[in-house]
């Protein structure tokens, strides 16, 4: 007979796949404290904002877990300071091992940052089970063409907008065919909001965004899209190519950040109450709402209930909120949520430490709310350890067509 002591083994031990996560930094920048904060992984404040971390629960609890995976004492920040640092130095490889125990596949979105700071994706896959796969952020890939655009000459008679529209539809093209690539990334939220124009511009109108898009940057500084018109067309192309894809059975969700963001973000409108007329335009694309919408999660849980297509990411949040907030966006997203709609990320970036303690506070939360809904009889045993599996591993295995099996096994 099943008990609860299984059930907390198969929480604590079963393996999970990360479905949106970040590229690791390389040795040499890992110590980099000035370019990249170590407070950072339990905030999302920057510059003067981020002195502020260290007297946040969140940081606090950090501090007192991270002793663990250090093997040292750490009594306060400098201690993990130091210790992060001599293990960067000594063994980094070893730090990153332990980080990701557990952790059957990594859905990495790897246009975070410069490629010189951080390691390739393919890297990561000596640290996991299964091999590595791409999240491809569209915004990126637009100011990607964009730049080679302003670096080319212009043929005569050429549109702009025509080379634009057709280079970023060749990239999302390729990107569908790609093996390694499982899914596409929006970051709509931070250059002009949720509210996405399920309708597009005409011709006119979205060539004239490109121009000011274009005309906003040089071919040193690059280009930075956050037009609405062009940004809304990005989004619309994109579930567009992921509705065409699908029918011929290539399965690529679009994930979209919502929630919790730093200080360029508008929070009123990362609500994902938003996006429901593009949710409900493109009803056969699949779409993501990550980091558990924070502080919307609600909201979310309410259109992956209401919309096939829609799932919630519970990523982010683990560990940028406290114990007692952790839990409650746990409970709120079981509110309406089917289990089998909700997926788990850790947002893991740059540093180890990020992936490490996503995962043990996950795993903690779900144990103490599964426990306590398992003890006043909402769930029996057997339907909870289903659940739980379910969430950190078979959702996303389905929804990304990973195609992985529990069976393998590895010493990571």
């Amino acid at each position: 007979m099943d008990s609860l002591e299984s059930l907390c083994g198969l929480i604590q031990s079963h393996p999970l796949i990360d479905n949106h996560a970040h590229n690791l930094l390389n040795k040499e920048s890992a110590t980099d404290y000035e370019t990249y904060p170590l407070e950072a992984i339990t905030s999302e404040a920057h510059d003067r904002a981020l002195a502020n971390a260290r007297t946040t629960l969140p940081l606090i609890r950090a501090t007192n877990q991270l002793s663990e995976l250090y093997g040292t004492v750490c009594n306060d920040w400098d201690d993990v300071l130091s210790a992060h640092k001599k293990w960067v130095c000594e063994d980094y490889e070893g730090l990153i091992r332990r980080s990701l125990k557990g952790t059957h596949a990594l859905l990495l979105d790897d246009l975070l940052c410069d490629d010189e700071d951080i390691e390739s994706f393919n890297w990561h896959d000596s640290f996991t089970v299964s091999p590595t796969k791409r999240i491809v952020r569209i915004e990126t890939v637009a100011e990607s063409e964009m730049l080679q655009i302003a670096k080319s000459e212009r043929k005569a008679g050429e549109s702009v907008w025509n080379n634009f529209r057709q280079r970023f539809q060749d990239a999302l093209s390729n990107a569908m065919d790609d093996p390694n690539v499982v899914g596409f990334k929006s970051v709509v939220c931070y250059r002009t909001g949720l509210d996405v124009d399920p309708y597009s511009s005409d011709d006119t109108t979205l060539a004239g965004s490109l121009v000011r898009t274009l005309d906003s940057g040089t071919t040193r500084s690059g280009f930075r899209v956050e037009d609405k018109p062009l940004c809304d067309w990005l989004v619309q192309q994109t579930l567009k190519a992921i509705t065409f894809k699908k029918k011929a059975g290539i399965v690529k969700p679009l994930q979209f950040h919502t929630g919790l963001g730093d200080n360029d973000i508008d929070l009123v409108r990362a609500n994902p109450a938003y996006l429901q007329p593009l949710i409900a335009q493109y009803s056969d694309a699949d779409i993501v709402l990550l980091h558990s919408a924070y502080p919307y999660t609600r909201q979310a849980g309410y259109l992956a209930s209401v919309y096939p297509n829609v799932y919630l990411d519970l990523g982010e949040v683990f560990p940028m909120v406290s114990r007692d907030g952790q839990e409650k966006i746990l409970r709120e997203s079981l509110e309406l949520t089917p289990t089998n709609r909700l997926l788990w990320s850790t947002d893991g970036h740059f540093h180890p430490e990020t992936f490490w303690l996503a995962n043990l506070q996950f795993r903690q939360a779900l144990e103490t709310v599964f426990v306590d809904y398992v003890q006043r009889g909402d769930f029996t045993i057997t339907q909870a350890s289903k659940m739980v599996a379910d969430i950190l591993f078979h959702n996303s295995n389905r929804l990304y067509s990973l195609n992985l099996t529990l069976g393998q096994t590895s010493d990571v």
